[in-house]
């Protein structure tokens, strides 16, 4: 066993012990794919909130296990394949993250789906900081995309690289390529928004995403108003 083997086994016993209270039960022995995919998203959830370092190890782990099984049982559950991939990416080594075994995601998706794979390419090049390929896989998945939310997926990651890269003008033209296929996307309203405080272009635009964003309720994922209104207020102090 080697000394990394050694320090993840000792670490998991701790985190299992300290995690015990208050842990919902597991799934049941015989379950299904769909019930592992579903637990896996509910810690996923639980993870975003978490502020305790210990805990999270212990989600981490639950969420990697889970997402595994479900792929096992299922080979086919794309959007499980997905959360692998950022799994694999994001996780610490500790608790299972690895970039090969993303890589390997990544190619099992693109035997399912071209695009998907595509844009799973893209994503861990992007976290990667390998930012040419990332822009070459995402725009490979926009243009072979059949579905309109694996569009709206790679482009939203395409404006996302183009704002780190400070190539605004590509970020402003992928988050409104999102507002053309789906106009209702309020989350491209933001990032508009979000792209005029990064750049100081296009303030009045900006200004008025973020207004339109704010008459809203965000939903699931979506940033919150706090964070809108937040964004509007730094636009408002670089507007001449």
């Amino acid at each position: 066993m080697t000394h990394l083997q050694d320090a993840r086994v000792k670490t998991r016993l701790f985190c299992c012990l300290f995690a015990m209270v208050g842990i919902p039960g597991g799934v049941a022995a015989g379950s299904g794919a769909a019930d592992h995919y579903r637990i896996a998203r509910q810690y996923m959830q639980e993870a975003k909130q978490a502020t305790n370092a210990v805990r999270l190890l212990y989600l981490g782990w639950v969420i990697g296990d889970e997402l595994e099984e479900a792929v096992r049982l299922d080979p086919s559950l794309v959007d499980a394949r997905l959360d692998l991939v950022r799994f694999y990416v994001m996780a610490p080594r500790i608790v299972g993250g690895s970039v090969a075994r993303a890589r390997r995601q990544a190619r099992e998706i693109a035997r399912r789906d071209a695009a998907l794979g595509a844009f799973a390419d893209g994503y861990i090049a992007y976290r990667q900081k390998e930012y040419g390929p990332a822009r070459k896989r995402l725009r490979e998945a926009v243009r072979i995309a059949n579905e309109p939310e694996t569009r709206i997926l790679a482009l939203t990651w395409l404006g996302y690289l183009s704002q780190e890269t400070q190539q605004y003008a590509d970020a402003f033209a992928a988050f409104r390529s999102v507002q053309s296929i789906d106009p209702s996307h309020r989350e491209a309203l933001y990032e508009i928004g979000r792209t005029s405080v990064f750049s100081g272009l296009e303030m009045e635009a900006g200004e008025a995403a973020l207004r339109e964003y704010l008459r809203g309720t965000p939903q699931g994922d979506m940033p919150s108003l706090e964070d809108a209104r937040r964004q509007l207020e730094l636009l408002l102090e670089r507007k001449p």
